[in-house]
């Protein structure tokens, strides 16, 4: 009985060393994933403040006024 009880004791601490390995990993994705979002999201709005019309946002003008011609072709 007692080689059972280490093996289970043993099993038992590898579960849990590999569900804290597992879980602090995914902390660190959160965390990281956030800070890249905030940091890409302060660059792009300095960008867009030293340019009044980014290419971006012609393109999206160009994107909105083709699907606006769709939409009153097949309402017409």
């Amino acid at each position: 009985m007692a080689e059972q009880d280490i093996l289970i004791q043993e099993g038992m601490n590898l579960l849990y060393s590999g569900m804290t390995v597992v879980f602090t990993f995914l902390v660190l994705l959160i965390i990281s994933v956030n800070v890249l979002r905030i940091f890409f999201s302060s660059t792009k709005e300095h960008a867009l403040d030293s340019n009044d019309l980014s290419p971006a946002a012609v393109k999206n003008e160009i994107h909105h006024k083709i699907i606006k011609e769709v939409l009153g072709g097949i309402r017409s």
